[in-house]
């Protein structure tokens, strides 16, 4: 019997953990032995300043970051027990935040990444992202209303569903599955401003090195999301006759055919496909008159050829990696010319870079609101 009641042997109490929710990864200053030092930051929750269900209001800092310098995190994590009386614990860490520096150090990155992936105490659902500073920064911008800085950006990232300008968040088990294949990503930024955080546009990242090589700013990242299809939600600014209007979008579906004739130069043809509702409006004229409507339709489309254009170039002509997925429809499409031009895709003669790539929308305005007009408007 006193064999299996050894099951205990290793226990810490619970009032003895430090429970880290975030942690936040930057390049330190080098040592004369030219090696590369990172800085940890941990946010570690403080339960007493968080209160009690039947009161919201404590003196004690609900939070503590924490910054330990180091050749490496595991080195790292025993320093921080000579920082702290409570034992860091990693099981509820909800955000991995890290910044540009570490990104643009191919070797560097990979290889702190797969310590998260190691670590039995990291869980899968840990969300990355890319800091366009230091990432400790992030950690301490204003939380209000929330009272975590941790809890108030993981609940900013679940909003990216209704937005364009932002993609749905990166977890530790999707970079993994990036992580052992060759093709290119992306990983979500995040920027403070004025202790607020500014989360849109991406990093983008290649494939065979694992390098951050360049980012994507709001606009293409909306032309990158409309491109790739599957969109739920989001807001397209357009422009009648000089007034400005904004479409809501419902649903937002992409379909590609590939022309194979010419391996060396294929011809890709993207149709994007879209529903919703005009959310606003300005001017006297009335959307009863089929013309008009059929004009802001024109003009929802124009708008969205324009933005997938801009990503397009930006992806063939300055980056060179194809961060459209136009490689993984090619290979379930057309396996054989796939194996063919596989790996000069992105490197080498880079195949993706020298299409030809057409882009056509096509939109519905399914909801025009409640009311027709606030004010007597001008009947065409």
């Amino acid at each position: 019997m006193i064999i299996f009641l050894a099951g205990c042997w290793d226990h810490i109490n619970i009032e003895e953990r430090g429970f880290v929710i975030g942690t936040a990864v930057d390049k330190a200053v080098e040592d004369s032995n030219e090696h590369i030092n990172v800085a940890l930051t941990n946010q570690i929750v403080s339960p007493a300043g968080l209160g009690t269900p039947t009161s919201d209001s404590s003196d004690e800092t609900p939070y503590v970051n924490l910054t330990t310098i180091g050749e490496s995190l595991f080195a790292i994590n025993r320093q921080m027990l000579k920082k702290t009386s409570r034992i860091p614990f990693y099981e509820h860490l909800r955000l991995a935040i890290v910044s540009e520096e570490v990104a643009h150090d191919a070797e560097l990155f990979a290889s702190l990444m797969d310590v998260f992936m190691r670590d039995q105490e990291m869980r899968r659902g840990i969300k990355i992202m890319i800091a366009e500073d230091k990432a400790k920064n992030v950690l301490e911008v204003d939380p209000d209303p929330e009272k975590l800085p941790v809890m108030h950006i993981d609940m900013i990232t679940e909003n990216a569903y209704k937005s364009m300008d932002m993609i749905k968040p990166v977890t530790l088990g999707n970079l993994h599955s990036f992580l052992l294949n060759d093709s290119s990503y992306v990983l979500p930024k995040i920027t403070v401003l004025e202790d607020k955080v500014d989360y849109n546009g991406v990093a983008v990242f290649h494939g065979s090195n694992d390098k951050m090589v360049g980012s994507l700013n709001s606009h293409e990242t909306k032309g990158m999301n409309l491109i790739k299809g599957g969109i739920k939600g989001g807001m397209i600014k357009f422009k009648v006759e000089d007034h400005i209007m904004a479409f809501d979008i419902d649903d937002a579906k992409s379909q590609m055919e590939i022309d194979t004739n010419n391996p060396k130069s294929m011809d890709i043809y993207i149709t994007i496909e879209t529903e919703g509702k005009l959310a606003e409006m300005y001017g006297s004229k009335t959307l009863l008159n089929p013309s008009y409507l059929e004009k802001m339709e024109e003009k929802v489309a124009e708008r969205i050829e324009e933005l997938a254009n801009q990503t397009i170039e930006k992806a063939q002509n300055e980056l060179k990696l194809d961060i459209l997925d136009i490689g993984k429809v090619l290979k379930r499409k057309h396996y054989s010319t796939w194996k063919k031009v596989e790996k000069d895709w992105e490197e080498g003669e880079n195949y993706f870079a020298n299409s030809r790539i057409h882009v056509s929308a096509d939109v519905k305005v399914r909801e025009t609101g409640a009311t027709d007009r606030a004010k007597k408007r001008e009947h065409e």
